[in-house]
């Protein structure tokens, strides 16, 4: 029995010094650690987009000399996830990152004509920065869930000056978690 109390006292000596270790105020007994963490997105998050892209995949761009612009287009954004038919994720965003176009003249010089196109998702103009929020699945399908949007790109007339023009947009899709 006596052994017993002997053990007990020094458990709690040890516990106490290690508090003090806590104690803020006695810089000397301070340690600092560094935490190092690697998440594994795939473990962490299983549900994927494998499709996200045009139905017509490459636009050629026919000019209309008579409203000197080019004519506007229309195509079909798909998107496909992985995401189930049980599965509660139901809404995702939909944003314009990039939308630059920019023209020529002959010599190669930056002429006047700039920003030509207005982007359009189903209906609703969207700028750079801003976009659709909020959305919800059409269906699902085989694989998943799925959407469809209509775009519409609409282009305002060149300079008689410019000889070229090009230019690019970027969307980007984020799943609402």
């Amino acid at each position: 029995m006596k052994y017993l109390k002997v053990f007990f006292f020094v458990s709690l000596w040890f516990a106490a010094d290690d508090a003090s270790a806590l104690d803020l105020s006695s810089s000397d007994k301070q340690h600092e650690f560094s935490v190092d963490t690697k998440i594994e997105l795939d473990k962490f998050y299983d549900r994927d987009i494998i499709k996200f892209e045009f139905v017509k995949k490459n636009w050629e761009l026919e000019f209309d000399g008579r409203n000197y612009k080019f004519n506007d287009i229309s195509d079909v954004l798909q998107l496909e996830t992985t995401i189930g038919k049980s599965d509660p994720l139901n809404s995702y965003s939909l944003y314009l990152i990039e939308n630059k176009s920019v023209c020529y003249d002959v010599k190669g010089t930056q002429t006047e004509s700039q920003d030509l196109v207005t982007v359009k998702v189903d209906g609703a103009e969207i700028k750079i920065g801003e976009g659709l929020s909020n959305l919800e699945f059409d269906g699902v399908g085989r694989v998943g869930k799925y959407s469809n949007f209509d775009v519409e790109l609409n282009f305002k007339p060149v300079s008689l000056m410019d000889d070229y023009c090009k230019g690019i947009i970027k969307m980007s899709i984020e799943l609402d978690l």
